[in-house]
């Protein structure tokens, strides 16, 4: 008799008021909680490691046609 009643006490507490799930822990956008974070990397990214070169910075002259053609023909060995 003893354990029945017991049983039925459990019974109508739990048709009585039913439990609401737990709600979610609040999380930070941008974080997951499985993932720690990681080492950081050795290589610095935030800078290129040097300047850029001087040749960049210098204007190209420009060929004429005949200089082209001129170029053209002796790279090719032949007589204009």
């Amino acid at each position: 008799m003893k354990f029945i009643k017991k049983f039925e006490l459990f019974k109508e507490e739990l048709l009585a008021s039913p439990k609401e799930s737990p709600s979610r822990p609040s999380v930070r956008p941008g974080t997951s909680p499985a993932k720690r974070p990681g080492k950081p990397s050795p290589i610095r990214r935030d800078k290129p490691a040097v300047e850029p070169a001087p040749k960049a910075n210098k204007e190209l002259k420009t060929a004429t046609i005949d200089e082209v053609i001129e170029k053209f023909a002796k790279l090719t060995n032949q007589d204009i």
